[in-house]
C-alpha cells in the first residue's frame, strides 16, 4: 500500500515539477553545434542537450555535472543546459528523463549513492541500469562520514556527551532506540545507518527532517536529532571549527585531505561509494552513447576536472558503459545483502 501510495506522489510531483522547469534551468557553457574529429562521424549534438540532476543547484552532483559539462561544450562546440528537478531523493528525475524522447538530447546525471540504494531497497520501481542506457562513470565520491554535535563545540547543549565511536556505541547500548538520527527513507543515509546499527548491535531512532544536506545540517545543529550522516565537504568547516566530532568516515581506505579513521578501521565494514554517472534514456543511438562515453574519459583525464573534484574531496573515476553494465548490479546485490 506504501509503496502504491508513494508511486502516486511520485507521478504527481512529476507533473508539477515538468510544469514548472519548462523555462527554469541553469546554462552550462557555450552554444554551437558541431562534433570535433574525435566523434567518429556522429553529427551530434546538432541543438540544445539537457542535462538533469536529481538534487539542488550548489552541491556536489550539481558541481561536478556542470565542470563536466562545461568541458564537453567546449569539446563539442555544442549547448548543454544542466536543470536542477529535485523530489524523491532522485526519482522524479530519473522518472523525467526515462519518459524523453531517445534522441540523444537528453541525459541524467546522478549517483549511485542513490540510486542504487533505492533499487537494492525496492523503492525504485525501475532499474537505474536495465531502464536506461548507461554512458560513462566520471567521479567517485568515498567520504561519507557520521557527526554529532561536540560535547565542547558552542553546540554543547545538544551533545549527549560522547566524543568518539566507542562512547557512541555505549551510549547508544545504554538508550536503545533514543539517540535520534537523520534519515532519508530509501537514501543512502538510511543504508548506512541501518547498517551501522545492525554491525554494531545497536539501535537508533530514525528522524526524517528533511532530505537536502542544509536542513539536515540544521536540524543537527537545531538540537533535532543526535546524528546525521554527510559527505564531509559539507561539514568540514564544523569539524574543524570543534562544534561538530566525526566518528569515522565509510571509506574503504583513508581519504587523502581528512584526518579521520574509516568505519572499516573500527571494525565495522561500512561503506559507501558515490558513482556519479551519466545516464541516456532507453533506446539512445550507441554511437552517441559511444561518443560522449569517450568526451567522459577525456575529462576524467583533465587536471582542471580534478582541481574541481579534489575541492569536495572526490577523485576522477571512469567507467564505460559495459563496466556499469556490469558492476552496478552486482552492488544492488551486495546491497541487498547487506541488508538482509
Amino acid at each position: 500500500m506504501m509503496k502504491k501510495l508513494f508511486s502516486l506522489i511520485l507521478a504527481a510531483a512529476l507533473v508539477v515539477s515538468l510544469a514548472a522547469c519548462g523555462g527554469s534551468s541553469s546554462s552550462s557553457s557555450s552554444s554551437g553545434g558541431s562534433s570535433g574529429d574525435s566523434s567518429g562521424g556522429v553529427n551530434w549534438p546538432t541543438t540544445t542537450v539537457s542535462v538533469v540532476v536529481p538534487y539542488n543547484a550548489g552541491g556536489d552532483t550539481d558541481t561536478y555535472c556542470r565542470a563536466l559539462f562545461d568541458k564537453i561544450a567546449k569539446k563539442t562546440g555544442g549547448t548543454f543546459v544542466v536543470t536542477n528537478l529535485t523530489g524523491g531523493s532522485g526519482m522524479v528525475a530519473a522518472m523525467d528523463v526515462m519518459g524523453k524522447k531517445p534522441d540523444g538530447y537528453t541525459i541524467l546525471f546522478n549517483h549511485t549513492g542513490a540510486s542504487l540504494v533505492q533499487e537494492a531497497t525496492g523503492m525504485a520501481e525501475f532499474s537505474y541500469t536495465d531502464d536506461f542506457d548507461n554512458c560513462a562513470t566520471v567521479a567517485m565520491d568515498e567520504t561519507y562520514a557520521l557527526v554529532a554535535v561536540s560535547p565542547d563545540g558552542k553546540y554543547a547543549n545538544y551533545s549527549k556527551g560522547f566524543s568518539d565511536m566507542n562512547g557512541l556505541i555505549e551510549y547508544a547500548k545504554a538508550h536503545p532506540g533514543e539517540l535520534r538520527y537523520s534519515t532519508v527513507s530509501g537514501s543512502t543515509t538510511e543504508y548506512v545507518g541501518n547498517l551501522f546499527c545492525k554491525l554494531a548491535g545497536i539501535s537508533f531512532d530514525n528522524i526524517d527532517v528533511g532530505t537536502s544536506s542544509g536542513d539536515r545540517l540544521a536540524a543537527l545543529l537545531g538540537g533535532q536529532v543526535e546524528l546525521a550522516a554527510f559527505n564531509y565537504m559539507n561539514v568540514a568547516d564544523y569539524i574543524e571549527a570543534g562544534d561538530l566530532v566525526c566518528f569515522g568516515v565509510m571509506a574503504a581506505e583513508r581519504v587523502d585531505g581528512i584526518d579521520f579513521p574509516t568505519f572499516k578501521e573500527q571494525g565495522f565494514e561500512v561503506l559507501n561509494q558515490k558513482k556519479y554517472e551519466v545516464k541516456f534514456p532507453k533506446g539512445t543511438d550507441p554511437a552517441i552513447v559511444e561518443y560522449l562515453s569517450g568526451l567522459c574519459k577525456e575529462v576524467t583525464e583533465d587536471p582542471e576536472f580534478a582541481e574541481v573534484l579534489k575541492t569536495y574531496y572526490a577523485v576522477p573515476y571512469y567507467r564505460d558503459a559495459a563496466q556499469m553494465n556490469e558492476e552496478d548490479p552486482k552492488e544492488v546485490e551486495d546491497l541487498k545483502a547487506n541488508l538482509n
